[in-house]
């Protein structure tokens, strides 16, 4: 199955128990600020219920768990069957302000490589000028990409293989330096 771990967090392809998780999520005018106009609650269960029944070859969707009380709170997203999906998260207010969206972000990124084999990730900010976001993607090792004609204000990210390669490698190197 394709479930994955980092520090705090425990990832697993969303089912069917998470439709209250989704609804919370798509429905929370706070968090969909960032996003896009948050959902009816029916329309929510109406995505939840699509998203389930996309055939894909691989997970779009994982439920986010706080390792410490095992509790639900949020989803991460790798949306798209090509060698360049998009990534996002999004969590329960609660989770905001720890680290753990970057957290989960940067566990989807090292499962995407290592597990799919998957030459570049992308992402996409709809509030271009969101500081948050943009700390976290540069964090992540993410590049702006350039303005583009349907996209003028900019907002898009890349993740190219090579360069995730390239920052383990220097965080290996790092690591073997302290425990000397």
């Amino acid at each position: 199955m394709d479930t994955f771990e980092t520090a705090r967090l425990r990832m697993r392809p969303l089912d069917a128990s998470d439709e209250a998780l989704y609804c919370a999520l798509y429905t929370a005018p706070e968090l969909m600020r960032f996003i896009a106009a948050p959902l009816s609650f029916d329309a929510a269960q109406r995505s939840f219920r699509s998203a389930l029944r996309k055939p894909a070859p691989r997970p779009q969707r994982w439920a986010v768990f706080d390792k410490d009380d095992d509790r639900k709170i949020g989803q991460l997203g790798l949306v798209g069957d090509g060698d360049r999906p998009e990534i996002g998260v999004m969590l329960l207010a609660p989770a905001h302000g720890r680290g753990l969206g970057t957290e989960a972000m940067q566990g989807m990124v090292d499962h995407a490589f290592d597990a799919y084999g998957l030459q570049s990730i992308c992402a996409q900010q709809q509030v271009v000028d969101n500081p948050t976001v943009i700390r976290m993607m540069t964090r992540l090792g993410f590049s702006a990409l350039p303005a583009t004609a349907e996209r003028p204000a900019g907002g898009d990210w890349e993740l190219r293989r090579s360069q995730w390669l390239a920052s383990r490698q220097v965080s290996a190197v790092a690591n073997a330096a302290v425990s000397r």
